[in-house]
């Protein structure tokens, strides 16, 4: 069994190696908390998206942790590695399984939401509260963006989209094509696809036990998916659309870290 990770009081940087993979993350650890915040970044982003989190001491006294998942950022970018869904939450139950024994909130954005709910049932026993930021959850949720990108051979999207995306996409808030590969967005967005059209990924974001809660941006407010989940706390971040976390990340911090802190210790 790999030695556990010495984690560091404050935020600091590790790339740690997993199965020969390298994955990258941050932790602000708090020794004298028991749980952490896990967020979980979307396609061809990277744990930047989640920048504005160190503006306002929004969690005081928790620890959180943000990561790169592979293929993004300064995360291992492998040509073999499958990049499914599946296999990018295992490879973070195995990161899980080297750090404190934690009880743990998700806040997941985009592709980030889907791979969540694939987290074993073994993983889900820790996990205390679930936050879905416009993850994928039906067929609707793969805009043109991912649908996009799956539809095309991946020699169509590597020899044109990708090089189109570089550019167009250079100033993007979130977006980080410049920490990224064209086989790591291709396959993602196909494993996202896959998912999404399954119908299952729904289901199993109702079954699950722990409090979870959908948060979307105001701009998004008739998506198909939010008629769809009468039963799921609901929370719209205003002046904002599938970016909100730098588009208006005051309010959306400000509404995670509410919803997380009523969460029953």
């Amino acid at each position: 069994m790999a030695e556990k990770i010495n984690l560091i009081p404050g935020l600091n940087d590790y790339l740690v190696d997993i199965d020969e993979l390298k994955i990258h993350f941050l932790c602000d650890y708090n020794p004298s908390s028991n749980e952490v915040i896990l967020f979980i970044h979307g396609l061809a982003c990277s744990l930047d998206s989640y920048r504005n989190l160190f503006d306002k001491d929004y969690f005081p006294g928790k620890s959180f942790l943000l990561v790169d998942l592979i293929g993004f950022g300064k995360s291992s970018k492998h040509q073999s590695f499958s990049y499914t869904m599946e296999d990018q939450a295992a490879i973070i139950e195995k990161l899980f399984s080297l750090l404190p024994e934690w009880n743990i909130n998700i806040a997941a954005h985009s592709m980030g939401g889907a791979l969540a709910l694939l987290f074993s049932d073994d993983f889900y026993r820790r996990v205390k509260s679930f936050t879905n930021i416009e993850g994928n959850l039906i067929s609707e949720d793969c805009g043109i963006f991912s649908r996009g990108v799956a539809n095309l051979t991946f020699d169509e999207y590597r020899n044109k989209l990708f090089k189109t995306q570089m550019i167009e996409f250079k100033e993007h808030p979130q977006l980080r094509f410049a920490e990224t590969t064209p086989v790591a967005v291709h396959k993602s967005a196909v494993s996202l696809v896959e998912w999404s059209d399954s119908g299952e990924l729904l289901n199993i974001f109702n079954s699950l036990t722990c409090k979870k809660c959908y948060i979307y941006g105001e701009e998004n407010k008739n998506t198909p998916i939010i008629n769809r989940l009468d039963l799921i706390d609901k929370y719209v971040i205003s002046s904002s659309g599938h970016g909100m976390m730098t588009e208006n990340p005051e309010e959306f911090y400000s509404t995670l870290a509410e919803f997380i802190l009523r969460v029953k210790e």
